[in-house]
């Protein structure tokens, strides 16, 4: 009887350290020094999309504030100005 008792309590006890160790695993992934982290502040991407507002077309290699974005036959992706939205209706590209 005393057996089965010190036997639940070590299963107890290890089963308790196991859920402690896998939950502080959870949260400390992201704050490791060193390690690379998938979440971007908003500041920083913010800022980024304010720089990127002038864009150069693929065609003409002019900065324009508005492209619209074609898929080659290749797959590839363009981005083009106004200007040069009838050579991709001449390709029939698809527009994105």
């Amino acid at each position: 009887m005393q057996i089965a008792a010190s036997i639940m309590v070590l299963l107890l006890a290890a089963a308790g350290g196991y859920y402690a160790l896998s939950s502080r695993r959870k949260g400390e992934a992201s704050s490791r020094p060193g390690t690379p982290s998938n979440v971007i502040p908003m500041d920083r991407h913010r800022k980024a999309k304010q720089h990127a507002a002038e864009q150069q077309c693929s065609s003409c290699r002019k900065k324009n504030g508005k492209l619209i974005f074609y898929a080659q036959d290749n797959g590839s992706v363009v981005g083009l100005c106004k200007e040069c939205r009838a050579k991709a209706k001449k390709r029939d590209m698809m527009p994105l």
